[in-house]
């Protein structure tokens, strides 16, 4: 029987799982992200829109699926509803491999999109509900960092092979071979994490849930939940642009696959190292610093991406940006919520937060129509750099 208690070292070993749990998470998008270019290239659109759509369409049925996965757990638990969403990550090999058309591909996308909500969501919260309130910062730093390393391993990897033997099946094996053992994982070593939710709950006091619903405090009602929330939409706009904007752009100008891979692993390495520092940062009372100065940070480097040659550094830039306040989020999110209704919090933000792939599409595909695709990178720059400075002025601890 294992015992129950509080905190990231009483926790060591089922913590460490769920960190190689979100890395297993990553890798699946790093597979698709470098190949995105690859699996659309012969669709009636262009590229950049066709990028565009998938982009969309990830970041809508993940954003679904993270404000179900609230629903979900409290109604089937924790461990369930992870288990579900590795049943669905394994029809993304499965239809990529079998693909003859784009609806296919679409489909796979919206899978992918759907398995990314329920199991990253889950993991996220079940790491918050065993490490209690001190260590919350730290936790989410290894989280996140396990999930972008992945997913720039990932991406480096699956371009590289891709350009440099001209097949993806293997890649797509090797993906089946991640859902595999993260499924055997999920039914067989993880628990179900009520019991130290329960715990917690005894510590604090009444919940403090009014008559207006948990989505809707977190959307417009907290204003410290809301600014966070926000800013979750700005943060995933400019990466949704970044990732179907620029790839496009960069092979269009006579750029390899292995360099877009390169510098998409460089963007995710950076981000999730960087939050190895930037999480235990939040435990310390640092939240609206963290936040402030990474979104100015980010619409610096989204400014300068157009214009400076070596495309290097506005990537590592943005990734460090990224890292200040992607673990910052979760811990201002769960800090302002009860435990008793924080999975739905945390599910509210979520589903917000990738929202943003949508929005950025959006702003993507209206800068293509009007022929000037750098303007994307303009447009929402600016708008990251209106949310970092509003930081300046927020009341949020």
């Amino acid at each position: 029987m294992r015992k129950v208690q509080l905190g990231l070292r009483e926790n060591a070993g089922l913590f460490s799982i769920l960190v190689l749990m979100s890395a297993f998470v990553g890798a699946m998008v790093g597979f698709e992200r470098s190949l995105l270019p690859e699996l659309t290239k012969n669709w009636a659109v262009s590229e950049i829109e066709a990028a565009l759509i998938m982009v969309a369409v990830f970041g809508l049925s993940k954003a679904v699926a993270n404000l179900f996965t609230g629903k979900l757990i409290r109604e089937i638990g924790r461990k369930r509803t992870l288990v579900l969403g590795w049943a669905i990550a394994l029809q993304v090999p499965l239809l990529l491999l079998n693909a003859a058309d784009g609806a296919l591909i679409i489909l796979a996308n919206i899978a992918l999109g759907l398995s990314q909500g329920f199991t990253w969501s889950t993991t996220v919260i079940m790491k918050i509900d065993i490490v209690g309130l001190k260590h919350r910062g730290t936790a989410m730093g290894l989280n996140e960092s396990a999930g972008y390393v992945a997913v720039g391993a990932s991406s480096a990897y699956a371009a590289y092979y891709a350009e440099t033997f001209g097949l993806i099946a293997p890649i797509l094996y090797a993906a089946m071979g991640v859902v595999l053992i993260a499924s055997l994982v999920a039914v067989f070593i993880i628990p179900e994490t009520l019991p130290w939710v329960e715990l917690e709950a005894k510590a604090h006091s009444k919940s403090n849930e009014n008559k207006k619903s948990v989505f809707y405090q977190t959307t417009f009602g907290d204003p410290s939940l809301r600014t966070i929330t926000w800013a979750g939409v700005v943060n995933n706009a400019n990466d949704g642009i970044l990732w179907a904007v620029l790839p496009s752009m960069l092979l269009a100008s006579g750029q390899s696959l292995t360099t877009v891979g390169v510098l998409t692993g460089l963007h995710a390495a950076v981000w999730g190292l960087g939050q190895l520092f930037t999480g235990p940062l939040s435990n310390k009372g640092t939240i609206r610093r963290l936040l402030m100065w990474g979104m100015l940070l980010q619409g610096i480097a989204l400014l300068g991406i157009r214009n400076v040659p070596l495309l290097w550094l506005p990537y590592l830039l943005l990734g460090l940006g990224t890292a200040m306040v992607y673990p910052t989020f979760l811990v201002g999110i769960s800090n302002h919520s009860h435990p008793n209704w924080r999975p739905q919090a945390l599910a509210t933000y979520r589903f917000w937060r990738d929202m943003g792939y949508v929005f950025g599409a959006l702003i993507g595909y209206l800068a293509i129509r009007l022929n000037a695709p750098e303007a994307a990178f303009t447009g929402i720059a600016a708008l990251t750099l209106v949310v970092g400075a509003n930081f300046r002025y927020s009341s949020l601890k």
